[in-house]
């Protein structure tokens, strides 16, 4: 950490969301002066009050949404937004000028950036469980290709079926994020009841952490048996 930190004139964090704080921490324990990009997917108020004890650290409020920039994809970029000093966007932006990942600037405020990507987790992840149970539910009463024909050509995850076990094997890491989305919802006054019963299905698959060799039907059943 200390050769890195010495190293870096800006360091991007973007770790597991529960390792968010430690990370932080460990890069103000080297007195790091630099630009400290919090670009985990973490709620709002977690961001501030990171920022809150970086002293002497200019703090950008990050989110990254999109796959990983392995080659350019005009329809499904990978987005870099940022929230926070002037001064460090424009830094930002240089860096990631000419590279497959497109920056975008969202204004002055620490909490838009996080805000923006809790927004998203709602979206695209609550989205991919709930077809995974609607999915679960057709394989129960054995209309499962049938389901899966009736969604064909629709703009949704419930018309990607295959894609679930790779879902399931990222459970791990969308679990937290979407208990902290959970608490971030019910900060503003919005029910967070619904997202919390995604971190729960989530929490379903942990036995398929990181794997790769996972089959649709292992992937529907684990729901069942989280509840049975």
């Amino acid at each position: 950490m200390t050769e890195l930190v010495e190293a870096s004139e800006v360091i991007v964090s973007l770790v597991p969301p529960a390792y968010a704080e430690a990370t932080a921490q460990a890069v103000r324990a080297e007195d790091f002066k630099g630009v400290y990009v919090e670009a985990n997917a973490i709620k709002p108020g977690r961001v501030e009050a990171i920022a809150s004890i970086m002293t002497d650290v200019k703090v950008v409020d990050g989110c990254v949404i999109g796959a990983p920039p392995v080659e350019r994809h005009p329809a499904a970029p990978t987005r870099f937004f940022a929230s926070g000093p002037e001064e460090s966007l424009a830094l930002l932006g240089d860096l990631f000028a000419g590279t497959a990942v497109e920056f975008r600037t969202l204004g002055p405020q620490i909490g838009q950036a996080s805000g923006l990507k809790t927004a998203q987790a709602v979206v695209q992840k609550g989205s991919r469980v709930l077809a995974a149970l609607g999915h679960a539910l057709a394989a129960d009463y054995g209309v499962g290709e049938a389901l899966t024909e009736s969604v064909q050509g629709w703009s949704h995850p419930a018309a990607e079926p295959t894609r679930l076990p790779a879902l399931a094997g990222r459970a791990w890491r969308w679990e937290p994020e979407m208990r902290d989305t959970a608490q971030a919802l019910s900060e503003v006054g919005l029910p967070a009841e619904v997202i919390a019963a995604v971190a729960d299905t989530l929490n379903a698959w942990e036995s398929f952490k990181d794997h790769t060799d996972i089959n649709l039907h292992d992937v529907l059943s684990a729901l069942h048996r989280s509840t049975r």
